[in-house]
């Protein structure tokens, strides 16, 4: 403690007999320090709030991805469970269902043939019944209707494959072939 005193007393004379251009040199030099430290903490401290800013950026986006992500997430585990409730259902038998749908849409089945469980069944795979189906001389509103329908169904079932060509005799009907499947929870 000593010591310091000795050189703050040092250090007053060597100011006291310093000449006035001496003394203002020391104040530009301390002004510099002063001015240089001053700058040194702005910027480092800017450097700090810039980059806090980035990361409450990156995580503003981080956060609002997720809640995007997490709400699709929630629709699509719906359509999944309400699938999964749909395949736990009997299907209805195939032929007399298509056959009876086809009727209310006042469409003629020109032919029907049964392919029966044409894949799945194992492993916990659902299993495909399939069905194929030919109609005559359909009006396309008719068809509509008919392939609405048939997909609206209780149970899972879809139509496959749909083949139209114009009927030879009007050219305003079709002829139709379907393949129609419906699955069933093993």
């Amino acid at each position: 403690m000593e010591k310091l005193r000795a050189l703050l007393a040092d250090a007053q004379a060597w100011l006291a007999a310093a000449t006035p251009r001496e003394k203002r040199l020391l104040a530009l030099a301390a002004a510099g320090v002063a001015v240089f430290i001053a700058f040194v903490s702005w910027v480092s401290f800017r450097s700090a709030i810039t980059k806090a800013e980035t990361t409450l950026e990156e995580k503003q986006l981080d956060f609002e991805k997720i809640s995007r992500l997490s709400s699709g997430y929630g629709q699509q585990e719906q359509e999944r469970q309400m699938l999964e409730a749909r395949l736990r259902q009997s299907p209805p038998a195939l032929m007399s269902f298509v056959d009876a749908t086809a009727k209310n849409a006042g469409v003629e089945v020109g032919g029907m043939s049964d392919r029966g469980v044409v894949a799945g069944g194992q492993n916990g795979k659902p299993k495909e019944m399939s069905v194929e189906v030919n109609l005559g001389k359909v009006p396309l509103d008719k068809l509509v209707k008919l392939l609405g329908d048939l997909e609206h169904s209780p149970g899972v079932v879809k139509v496959r494959r749909l083949r139209l060509r114009k009927s030879f005799e009007n050219k305003d009907l079709l002829d139709v072939s379907l393949s129609i499947s419906a699955w069933q929870g093993s």
